[in-house]
């Protein structure tokens, strides 16, 4: 019986004498090895191992993409195709491959990185390139095998109903019978201790490295689970488990597949349809399919993720995020589409993308398709090739990468952007993120600043000053000397040269709070004195305040009662009034310290606090933009905001709406843009810590 689908189903043609047919020229290495990068694909892998395809077969000619690999130093990329060729691609230089193995019908259905040489294999044989990609050996198989990897000392082999090992001179293989069941999934610890099967696609089966069974378990339970994917964590007793239509990236015991330990989170994706896993060869940097075309990076030391993006899509104009806009319920979608429901993204169930893999260090990620595509997408930079094709389908806009650890507090100083990270202040390099050299603020408290976009230092003088629940600090600029600090009843917020606070230790009304004013001249905190809302002119009867708030955007102090609904005014903290109602939630938005840009539907309204009697300037957009969220406005009619449901930085014109530029490149959602003096250079900050710069 065939599986409906692109390519006809395997059929297995019995065992085959084992021989070397390569004439013995095999390669053989010393040192240590690390394991290869690989890409584990059950459906298009194994609907595509047909060895004897029936006559009728329709001829496809752009055959769909098997297994992929970059080379050690990744100055090539080998791609297998179903119609059994193998070609190499200098990254890099002019798009044409170099035809390393001629079309056949035992497809090559796995590759792997063995530091100076490249493994295959196909049903019926084992083939090992150079670094060079030069054929160097050939070997039968006596039992058919779809999965190939490497560990320090050895070579592994996977198929249905056996398991082989090889030593590293690829001499006599030793073949180990595993339980009944197609073999979805393949991974060996580098230790060798273990090594895991998937079976029919969510039946996890782990053995011993003499091939006895474990332990064994499934996700059968586990609502509308197809596919599940694994992968060996530092440890042998763990796995790293991502499931289709679960949208959680999760550390499990080897034994049970239970979550490992209460304080080790499941890692979030950014679509629910997680599957397929590729790991980097060092082991660090994981690369997940995610809607059956878009890939995630993630960085296992750092626990986050450095990498996103959608290369499986039509990039021009008109078409660009268009899957993402507002279209009927029931819109048609194609193999492998995005189709829209409810405002949500839902992947065909023949997703395009065949074949995953990612270079040593995680500098690069391609992906193939059903119909013979490669992508190429880089890391750092952002961009996207398809590979054969003239230009960048996206350009490289990205120009450096970093991660700044514990978040960052900052502040502007005469125009510049200041920051402090990890305990030390220095101006912010938009050409180098990465390298803060300026002095040590004596004290400064640990993980001070969540990368948020509201600033979080302040500069009076020659002193930067610093406010937390832990009071009022401050330092001096050149020396980074401690020169005060004032504990306070509350969390202060600093205005110009005044701090100011609702002091806690109260029960609050409705329409009266204590308000504590420390003097930034004098450093002087003065008596707590009422704020009593004038409720002739404030209607809070049906509104109970559970508390208060303020906020600061520059000089101005604006005030939140968390009620239903909630309340915002710009308050006079100094004759303690009420100036006007703003609308809820603006002490947290972007803003200059003057111009706060408001979210509303479809746009954003920019309010200006200096001027009570100017009325909101208010920008609408539609489709694709119409849900972006607006970070800054730029001096030549531009403005930037993040795109959460697209992952990506969008950069539009405000009179128009046209889409001037979009960048992708966050695994996660960025709260943090900045902007260089000259306009040039875009900074951005994503949620774990991640730190991109961006070509305007």
């Amino acid at each position: 019986m065939t599986r409906p689908g692109p390519y006809p189903e395997r059929r297995d043609t019995g065992p085959v004498v084992v021989g070397n047919l390569g004439g013995g020229g095999c390669v053989t290495v010393s040192g240590p090895m690390r394991l290869g990068e690989y890409a584990r694909m059950d459906e298009p892998r194994r609907a595509q191992a047909d060895v004897n395809p029936p006559e009728d077969t329709p001829s496809r000619p752009d055959p769909g993409v098997t297994a992929m690999t970059f080379t050690a130093a990744a100055d090539l990329l080998v791609v297998a195709r179903a119609n059994g060729r193998v070609e190499s691609w200098r990254i890099g230089a002019p798009s044409t491959p170099q035809v390393v193995r001629a079309e056949s019908d035992d497809p090559v259905l796995d590759l792997v990185t063995d530091g100076p040489r490249i493994l295959g294999v196909s049903a019926r044989h084992l083939l090992v390139w150079n670094a060079a990609m030069e054929p160097q050996a050939e070997y039968a198989l006596e039992h058919p095998a779809y999965f190939v990897t490497v560990t320090p000392r050895g070579v592994w082999l996977a198929g249905d109903s056996h398991v082989a090992r090889l030593d590293r001179d690829l001499g006599e293989a030793r073949w180990t019978p595993i339980s009944e069941g197609r073999t979805t999934d393949f991974d060996v610890h580098p230790s060798e201790k273990r090594f895991v099967v998937v079976k029919d696609r969510v039946a996890v089966r782990v053995h011993d490295a003499g091939g006895a069974e474990l332990h064994a378990w499934d996700r059968k339970a586990r609502r509308n689970v197809r596919r599940v994917s694994v992968r060996f964590a530092d440890r042998p007793e763990h796995l790293w488990e991502a499931a289709n239509r679960d949208w959680m990236l999760g550390r499990v015991s080897a034994k049970s597949g239970r979550q490992v330990g209460r304080n080790n989170p499941r890692r979030k994706f950014a679509s629910a349809w997680a599957g397929p896993l590729a790991l980097c060869p060092d082991r660090r940097f994981l690369a997940v399919l995610q809607t059956g075309r878009d890939v995630q990076v993630w960085d296992l030391d750092l626990d986050g993720p450095v990498f996103y993006a959608e290369p499986v899509i039509d990039r021009s104009q008109e078409k660009l995020m268009a899957s993402l806009s507002r279209v009927p319920a029931f819109a048609p979608a194609g193999p492998g589409e995005i189709k829209v429901v409810a405002r949500h993204r839902q992947p065909d169930r023949d997703a395009p993308v065949t074949a995953l893999a990612i270079s040593a260090g995680g500098t690069m990620v391609a992906l193939g398709d059903r119909a013979g595509t490669v992508h190429r997408c880089e890391v750092r930079t952002g961009a996207i090739e398809r590979l054969g094709a003239s230009g960048w389908q996206a350009a490289p806009h990205g120009l450096q990468m970093t991660r700044w650890a514990r978040g960052v507090a900052h502040g502007v100083r005469d125009g510049e952007r200041w920051i402090v990270h990890q305990g030390r202040l220095a101006r912010l390099d938009f050409a180098h993120p990465d390298h803060i050299e300026g002095v040590v603020l004596d004290g400064f408290p640990a993980g001070a600043g969540s990368g948020g976009g509201q600033p979080s230092i302040f500069f009076r003088d020659d002193l930067v000053w610093h406010a937390d629940r832990g009071g009022l600090r401050a330092w001096e600029i050149a020396t980074g000397r401690l020169v005060w600090h004032l504990e306070t009843p509350g969390v202060p917020e600093i205005a110009g040269d005044a701090a100011y606070l609702i002091e806690g230790d109260f029960h609050y009304s409705r329409d009266r709070f204590p308000l504590v004013k420390v003097d930034l001249a004098t450093r002087a905190m003065g008596e707590p004195g009422d704020f009593e809302i004038d409720r002739s002119t404030i209607d809070l009867s049906t509104a109970p305040v559970n508390w208060p708030q303020l906020h600061t955007i520059g000089p101005h102090v604006v005030l939140e009662l968390y009620s239903r609904p909630e309340r915002a005014f710009l308050i006079d903290p100094e004759r303690r009034v009420l100036k006007r109602e703003l609308p809820e939630g603006v002490g947290l938005e972007p803003h200059d310290g003057r111009r706060v840009l408001h979210q509303v539907p479809d746009g954003y309204a920019v309010i200006d606090l200096a001027d009570p009697d100017a009325e909101p300037r208010v920008h609408k957009f539609g489709d694709p933009i119409r849900n972006v969220r607006w970070h800054l406005e730029l001096g030549d009619d531009r403005v930037v905001g993040w795109d959460r449901a697209a992952q990506r930085i969008v950069v539009a014109s405000r009179t128009t709406g046209e889409l001037l530029g979009h960048f992708a490149g966050h695994g996660a959602q960025v709260f943090t843009l900045f902007a260089s003096p000259d306009e040039r250079t875009l900074l951005s900050v994503d949620a774990a810590g991640f730190v991109r710069t961006w070509r305007l």
